[in-house]
């Protein structure tokens, strides 16, 4: 009887090497290149669950009798199961003789049943859940959609005002005081507003150069600059750029519209102040905040109001598109959220540069 020599198993194991060391250099080119995708999803997957644990846990609260109630139904349907199955078992055996040389119905397999049982249930329950959301999500896409694009404008407003406090502050650093609100001539005539003032810090250069500072910002000589939109001040929550859909461009002859005001404490017709004649802490005192109501054009000089009269409260105080408060600039540079609820009296403290009211936690 003659034997075939067997087959060298080496090169089979050769190639199975060469194929796995291809694999990790690809992998690891691909991790050097920045495609980190694949790879994050299948640690993810395989390690996610980890995390997943570890931040629901402790938020889980278990209720001792209904775990208990649980456990004892658990054993009853286990014992049901492992009777029922034990029955059925002896009497669809063929032959009677063999359940005395072969084992009965095992406890084994009524373990495996009612953990498949409760795997398939399980299963059920995540399916369902899964398809719920799936079906929220679909159906309410102006709750996460809009969500997310309130959150990318609150953002962007935020980003505006800090862009604003920026330039006020190189402002003072050239000219050792703040804009004037809005100037003014001796009989009265309004000029140009705080806003004009800092176009060379709002990277508006050449815009400032094409203004007349000699003329009103009404005069025909001034109407091109004025007509046209600057980024900085526009607040994309609005739903009109005019007057939250009250007004129109129609109203403002062309003119573009400013979404964030002046504290007419700060900034007034004429006002001369620097950041020293703020004895109550630049820290503690607004400079500038949203507004949705009574839009005026960038270039008007009465483009300022008073704090104190409330947090959407009046149209003619500062007012916000966004639910729940109003984001503003203070004289530090930083920009913070402030509720409508706020007291009062720490609103007025807080409007005052030199009120010398206590400020309390807001």
């Amino acid at each position: 009887m003659t034997t075939e020599p067997s087959t060298p198993a080496e090169p089979a194991t050769s190639h199975r090497t060469i194929k796995v060391v291809s694999i990790i250099v690809l992998c690891f080119f691909a991790f050097c290149l920045g495609i980190e995708f694949p790879f994050v999803v299948a640690f993810q997957m395989v390690a996610g669950w980890i995390w997943y644990l570890g931040r629901t846990i402790p938020s889980l609260t278990i209720s001792v009798e209904r775990t208990l109630w649980f456990f004892g139904a658990l054993i009853l349907f286990a014992v049901g199961i492992h009777f029922a199955c034990r029955t059925v078992y002896h009497r669809n055996a063929i032959e009677p003789a063999t359940l005395q040389t072969a084992s009965r119905w095992n406890k084994r397999w009524t373990v495996s049943l009612v953990t498949m049982f409760l795997m398939l249930v399980m299963i059920g329950i995540c399916v369902v859940s899964i398809t719920h959301q799936a079906w929220w999500i679909t159906t309410s896409d102006a709750l996460v959609i809009s969500g997310s694009r309130e959150a990318a404008r609150r953002s962007t407003s935020k980003h505006n005002l800090k862009m604003i406090g920026l330039a006020l502050e190189q402002y003072h650093d050239d000219f050792h005081q703040l804009p004037i609100g809005g100037t003014f001539s001796s009989t009265g005539q309004p000029h140009h507003s705080w806003v004009s003032q800092l176009l060379p810090y709002l990277d508006e250069k050449d815009l400032f150069q094409q203004i007349d500072f000699h003329q009103p910002w009404t005069a025909e000589a001034n109407r091109k600059p004025f007509q046209t939109r600057i980024n900085a001040i526009q607040n994309p929550g609005m739903k009109s750029e005019y007057d939250d859909g009250k007004s129109s461009q129609a109203a403002f002859q062309g003119y573009q519209p400013a979404h964030y005001a002046a504290n007419s404490r700060v900034l007034n017709v004429n006002s001369v102040m620097n950041f020293k004649q703020i004895t109550d802490g630049t820290s503690n005192t607004l400079l500038a905040g949203e507004i949705k109501s009574s839009i005026k054009p960038w270039g008007d000089p009465t483009n300022f109001r008073d704090p104190a009269l409330g947090i959407n409260h009046s149209p003619h105080g500062f007012e916000s598109p966004f639910i729940g408060g109003v984001i503003f600039l203070l004289g530090d540079g930083s920009v913070r959220f402030i509720s409508e609820d706020i007291d009062p009296e720490v609103l007025k403290a807080l409007s005052t540069p030199n009120g010398g009211e206590p400020v309390g936690e807001y």
